[in-house]
């Protein structure tokens, strides 16, 4: 019981110091947490996928967003 109770500890400490790294490096950029993340996202997908695949995932997200607005309104 006291492993588990040690991993579950040492699991939250890891969580916590990424975070506040995260938060460090947003802070470094002049951004909220979730805005830095987008960037980083953008500039990671910029090199993974091609502009065919970044066209349909961006026509996708828009689209998302579009069902998202008429279901609220």
């Amino acid at each position: 019981m006291k492993t588990h109770v040690h991993k579950e500890k040492r699991a939250w400490w890891l969580s916590h110091e990424a975070f506040l790294t995260l938060q460090e490096l947003a802070d470094q950029q002049g951004l909220q947490i979730a805005a830095f993340l987008e960037v980083i996202s953008r500039e990671l997908a910029l090199q993974r996928f091609s502009e065919e695949q970044r066209a349909r995932i961006k026509a996708e997200a828009e689209q998302i967003a579009a069902e998202r607005e008429t279901s609220t309104s």
